[in-house]
Formats: structure tokens, sequence, C-alpha cells
């Protein structure tokens, strides 16, 4: 056994010990809003409720499982996360007054890096994974006598994260199906046993990414797969294997674990941000990515989908909302050859102006195959404001005589 961790830590958890830990964190962690969204609702044909642990203090679920560990031990702590773990581990040490490590991949976002640091953490960036991030933490562990505080291999830290299904049960017990997002397996193992031995008669659904999906294989093949790798924009859940102890748990109390992918995980942020005005990182949103595509066969259901964090990395979001306005249509991005002078360019701003049509960006080049002597290429982004009849940019285009080279995001 590893110095620093408890030979408790891999015996089964339990209902009671879920209420033992809500005991330790509930005046810590906030008891976060269950509200019904009326836009996923929509979209799935579902009846659908919305657990907000973005709005938890730290931005996702993971303080709970932290505190419920550490304020038992009351130790130093090292812990290893992409991202949200780390912050939960950071804000908890800081609570309870101890020294806190966190080793990091080197590709985490760095707005969950300096999150960290402002929770209290000393952050040691390493590896260019969680699992090598983790090997590392063990080893500080052993050398140093510090608590190691895994993610999610670890059964304080698993009760911790079950309380989140003890707060929903008591506010609502009669939902068909509870949507989780699973990265190692901690948060629907706590949750999965709190409401399964509970009495919880509907289902318990885990979410992965399509390129993570290690626990979904585990399940389908009866034996724990490590990936090669992970790919996706889902850093919270991208971890290439569960844990033999998440993974018995899962064996017990999921109904079934589906996959969705980087695209329909985008989607659902902007239709949550849009929509709902809920700020969710990639995680946090697949739940409701596979309640809104279908995966999860819910129509005329009544669902829980868990919004696990917010801790979305800015530049990110930036990018996901262009991607889905244009993808949408509500933006576009076309490139035209026009003559290089004034007169011609102003024909085309005062089209797109009497269009309703915004000028958002826009940029002339001078010099590319597709650039004749004398002509410039102009690619200019525009914002639609209610105006879905496009055609007549191309009419008019066509007598000024300017040349359409390429059109992203409108359908003309």
């Amino acid at each position: 056994m590893t110095r620093g961790i408890s030979p408790d830590y891999y015996e089964p958890v339990t209902w009671k010990d879920i209420e033992e830990a809500y005991d330790l964190v509930k005046g810590v962690v906030k008891n976060t809003p269950l509200e019904r969204s009326s836009s996923v609702s929509e979209l799935s044909g579902s009846d659908a409720y919305l657990k907000l642990e973005n709005l938890q203090k730290g931005g996702s679920f993971k303080i709970r499982g932290a505190y419920n560990l550490l304020s038992r031990e009351r130790r130093d702590v090292v812990a290893a996360s992409a991202g949200n773990h780390s912050q939960g581990v950071a804000l908890a040490s800081s609570l309870l007054g101890l020294n806190s490590l966190v080793v990091m991949p080197q590709f985490a976002p760095p707005v969950k890096i300096i999150a960290t640091q402002k929770f209290g953490a000393k952050v040691l960036l390493y590896g260019n994974s969680f699992d090598e991030a983790t090997e590392r933490a063990r080893k500080i562990s052993e050398e140093e006598g510090r608590v190691f505080a895994h993610a999610f291999d670890n059964r304080y830290v698993v009760a911790g994260q079950g309380t989140v299904g003890l707060e929903i049960i008591e506010v609502m017990q009669d939902f068909d199906y509870i949507i989780v997002p699973v990265g190692g397996g901690g948060l629907i193992g706590g949750i999965a046993t709190y409401l399964k031995e509970r009495g919880y008669k509907g289902k318990v659904i885990g979410v992965e990414a399509e390129k993570a999906a290690a626990m979904k294989n585990s399940l389908e093949t009866g034996k724990l797969v490590k990936l090669d790798s992970v790919a996706t924009i889902a850093d919270g859940i991208a971890i290439k294997s569960p844990s033999e102890f998440t993974l018995n748990i899962a064996r017990k109390y999921v109904d079934e674990v589906v996959t969705v992918s980087d695209e329909e995980i985008s989607s659902a942020m902007f239709t949550l941000l849009e929509r709902g005005k809920i700020v969710s990182e990639p995680a946090g949103a697949a739940s409701v990515a596979a309640l809104i595509t279908g995966k999860v066969k819910a129509k005329g259901k009544k669902v829980v989908a868990l919004i696990s964090g917010g801790n979305v990395d800015m530049p990110l979001l930036s990018q996901i909302i262009e991607k889905n306005l244009l993808e949408t249509g509500r933006e576009f991005i076309m490139s035209f050859i026009v003559a290089n002078i004034p007169s011609e360019m102003k024909k085309a701003i005062e089209l797109f102006s009497e269009m309703r049509l915004n000028i958002e960006e826009l940029r002339t080049e001078l010099f590319g195959d597709d650039i004749g002597v004398g002509k410039q290429k102009v690619t200019v982004k525009l914002k639609i404001y209610g105006n879905e009849n496009l055609s007549r940019i191309r009419r008019k285009f066509d007598e000024f005589g300017f040349t359409i080279v390429s059109i992203r995001g409108a359908k003309f």
C-alpha cells in the first residue's frame, strides 16, 4: 500500500457513506439548482431538468469529493487533474488550511491552471496526459507523505460526488432517467450508488466523448480497457481508463453509457448558452448533447441532465460560438473579386447595408492565384439581422461584375 493512501479507500461505497459525506460538505458546497429547461425539453421531446453544478464553488462538482476526503485526512495533499479536480482540491485545501500541490498535464486549459493557483494550490505541469500526471503525483505522495487525492479512484471522493444524487432526490423522485457525464466514473458511480440503493427505479445513463469512451468499452468487453489515446474538446472527461473501483460500481448500478461527438457537444454548449443563459464547459454539456441528439431516447420521459461544470476556456468558447453562428446561418463569410478601385468596394458595402447585413470583419488581398491584375479579393464576415432572402446578393454581384469565390455559413 502506497504511503499516504488509507487501506479503506477502496471499500465499497454505500448510500450511508454518501449521507455521511453530505453531513460534512453541506455547510461548504452549494446545493445547486435543479431547474426545468424549456429549450432542452423542446429540442429533445422530453421533460428535461438540469442540475447546475456549473454554479458550484470552484465551477464544478469536484469540491464535493475533495472536501469529503480532506476533511477526514487533515493532511497536506497532492493530486493530479486535467482541470476541475485540481480546483476542487485547491479550494478544499484552502478552506481546511492545508497545503496542496496539483500535477496537471501540460495541455491543461490556462483558465483551469490560473483558477487552481488562485484557490491556493501550487501547480506542477507534467506529462501529456492525465495518466502521466497521476503517476507523478503518486510518486510525490510517496516521497513527501502527502495524501494522494485521486480524482475518482477513492471511495471518499466517490461518496462526496454522490451527494449530487442526494440533492436531486431530496426535491424530485419521479424522473425516468438521469444523464451524467463520465470521465473516470467517480461522479456517476457516486450518484448511481445513492439513487439505486435508495430505491430509484429509473435509468442511470452515462455519456462519454466518442474518442474517450473508456468506460463504455470496459462495460462492453467485461474488462478494464485502457485507451491508447484520447482526443476531445471535453478535457474534463478525457480519461484513458476508469479504475477497477469505479468500473465495478458502473457494472452494478449504471444502466447504459452512450457517446457523443465534439460537434454534438459544441452544439449543446451553444444551445445552453444562447437559449438557457447557461455557461457549460464541454464535459458538462455532454449530458445535454446526448439528450438533444437522441443518443438517449427520452421522448415523453422526465429526465435530469447533469451540467457537471462551467470552467470553459474563453478562446474555445469564442470559437464554439462563432462556429455555431456560421452553421445556423446567423453569420456568413464570403469572398469575392472586385476591381481594385474605391467605387467598386462601395457598391458591395452599400448592398450589405441595404440588406441589413452588419459587417463584422473585412480584409482585402491583392496577391493570389485567383486574383487578377488590377483586382482585389475581399473577404467579409457578415451578421444577418432577420433577412432570409440572401439570393439578391448573388444577383446584384452578377450585375456589378463581381465574382464570388466562396461562401461559408449561409444558404443562398
